[in-house]
């Protein structure tokens, strides 16, 4: 199946680079020679397994035919050099690849990036959706802090919660960049509260639904349909629980 990516920045130049081959039972990790993540590859290898078996257990999800393939990169400059994007990770659904940072003080490994290509048997769901799932699946935000603690910490800094604004792929994309923790907490937050009080078979139903060529409205009016409750509603719930 193929999927459809706005990676416009994504180039190749990683394949022509010298890399050291590592293989676990449903990993390909690439990593440079003498650098801290071949060093450190079996302590890799474990957290990734672990994180594999997580994600398909919790989801109830098929195991892909295929291996996920790992790029470890020392710096955001030389992973932005080889593979066209200076973020910590990125996944590339076609290739069932990810790219990803590992240096001292940023080690990107774990379930976000894995979730994005394991769910995708589920379909391209909103980026609200899809990237909720992913924090939900790691439990912590992108710098290891507790979702809730972020978004009432920024919430006390004239931030406001809007889902509503989230339900449409362009809503999600409009985000502020420097605001990134914040948001993804939301997203992190909010679907693991929709997992935990519809259920995953309802959860899975209404994640293929939320789709990217629909408007925010659209998008409600089936989240609501298949809740049988108000988004505005669920959100004051989902709200009341973060204290707690």
């Amino acid at each position: 199946m193929k999927y459809e990516q706005n990676i416009p920045f994504y180039i190749t130049k990683f394949k022509d680079y010298p890399w050291k081959k590592y293989e676990s039972a449903h990993y390909i990790f690439h990593v440079k020679e003498n650098s801290l993540a071949e060093k450190e590859i079996e302590i890799i290898k474990t957290r990734q397994e672990s994180a594999y078996t997580k994600i398909t257990q919790t989801l109830e999800l098929k195991e892909p035919d295929q291996k996920i393939k790992y790029y470890f990169y020392l710096s955001r400059d030389k992973k932005a050099e080889l593979m066209g994007d200076d973020w910590y990770g990125q996944s590339i659904y076609k290739e069932f690849e990810v790219h990803a940072v590992y240096n001292e003080q940023d080690k990107v490994i774990g379930e976000h990036e894995d979730t994005h290509l394991l769910s995708l048997q589920l379909g391209m769901s909103i980026s609200f959706f899809q990237e909720g799932l992913a924090e939900a699946m790691v439990g912590k935000s992108m710098f290891g802090n507790e979702h809730n603690v972020i978004i009432k910490e920024r919430l006390g800094k004239d931030l406001v919660i809007d889902i509503s604004s989230l339900m449409s792929q362009q809503g999600w994309l409009d985000t502020p960049d420097e605001e990134a923790e914040f948001y993804y907490s939301i997203a992190g937050s909010f679907i693991k509260y929709l997992l935990d009080n519809m259920g995953l078979q309802k959860f899975k139903e209404l994640y293929r639904k939320m789709e990217r060529g629909k408007s925010a409205q659209e998008n409600i009016k089936i989240f609501e349909e298949i809740t049988g409750c108000s988004l505005k509603a669920l959100e004051d719930k989902w709200i009341e629980s973060l204290s707690n």
